[in-house]
């Protein structure tokens, strides 16, 4: 939680001291491709075995469109979807067998920020919405979980068509009440995303 005050702090900072020069190269519709690196982490609430984690390299997809505010400000709503494996399990006999597991991680969201010629610094809120979490072993794997996000970026322009972007996402979620061996608990779960992104602007 510290390290995404300190992103969000200077990403202020930043967009303080850029020029007050957006160009029309940051508006209009885009496309891109990224590479993700995704941790995760669920966990019982009030248990340290069933405390499981995942880390690992997947790839995604984004489209949105850029709009300009007035200045240097720009906004962009966009929808970002990403590739998942989480794996992993414990067993106990208070809560029994639990396995972690998830497949994607869509990204509905909103980047608002500051740009130059060259540069946008942004952040970012968003909604995450993904089936990984930990469940009771043999329980459906079709639950859907949302959690409101933020997170920081910068994107370069190398022309007028293509960018890159580099980006950090902090993602948190709970679900209420889930049958483990007989018991009642809560389970709490996160993802950080690390994005290298290329964006192709039409």
């Amino acid at each position: 939680m510290v390290y995404r005050e300190l992103f969000l702090s200077a990403g202020i900072l930043l967009a303080l001291v850029l020029p007050a020069d957006a160009r029309e190269r940051w508006t209009g519709p885009y496309v891109g491709l990224s590479i993700d690196s995704i941790e995760t982490a669920s966990e019982i609430e009030g248990s340290g075995a069933h405390d499981l984690s995942d880390k690992g390299v997947h790839f995604g997809i984004y489209a949105g469109y850029g709009r300009r505010g007035r200045g240097n400000l720009i906004w962009t709503p966009e929808v970002m979807l990403s590739t998942l494996e989480t794996q992993g399990g414990a067993s106990d006999a208070t809560f029994g067998t639990t396995r972690f597991d998830g497949s994607f991680l869509l990204e509905p969201r909103i980047r608002v920020g500051f740009a130059s010629d060259q540069l946008y610094y942004y952040g970012l809120v968003g909604l995450g919405i993904t089936d990984a979490g930990l469940r009771p072993a043999g329980a459906g794997d079709d639950d859907l979980i949302g959690s409101f996000g933020v997170g920081l970026g910068a994107e370069f322009a190398i022309d007028d068509r293509w960018s890159t972007r580099l980006e950090a996402v902090y993602y948190r979620w709970e679900a209420s009440e889930q049958d483990f061996n007989g018991q009642r608990r809560d389970t709490e779960s996160d993802a950080t995303v690390l994005r290298i992104g290329l964006t192709r602007r039409f």
